[in-house]
């Protein structure tokens, strides 16, 4: 089963990735879907909740998690 863009733009918002982690070209439809997504999951969360979805201490960390020259942490 396929999972379209912008369910995988809600999917990622939801597990803490930045919307900078969208691998789409930027100017494509594909890519506008993703940030669609990402932007409706963290308009439909209310504010000041308890572990509020899509604030990452390291956002860069989710950015580089599929880079091989990323450094690791532990």
């Amino acid at each position: 089963m396929s999972t379209d863009a912008t369910e995988q733009g809600r999917l990622a918002f939801r597990n803490n990735f930045p919307m900078s982690s969208c691998q789409y070209p930027v100017g494509s439809s594909l890519r506008a879907a993703w940030m669609n997504g990402w932007t409706e999951a963290r308009n439909a969360t209310p504010e000041g909740s308890a572990g509020h979805p899509g604030m990452m201490k390291d956002a860069r960390t989710a950015v580089n998690l599929d880079r091989i020259d990323a450094p690791h942490q532990s």
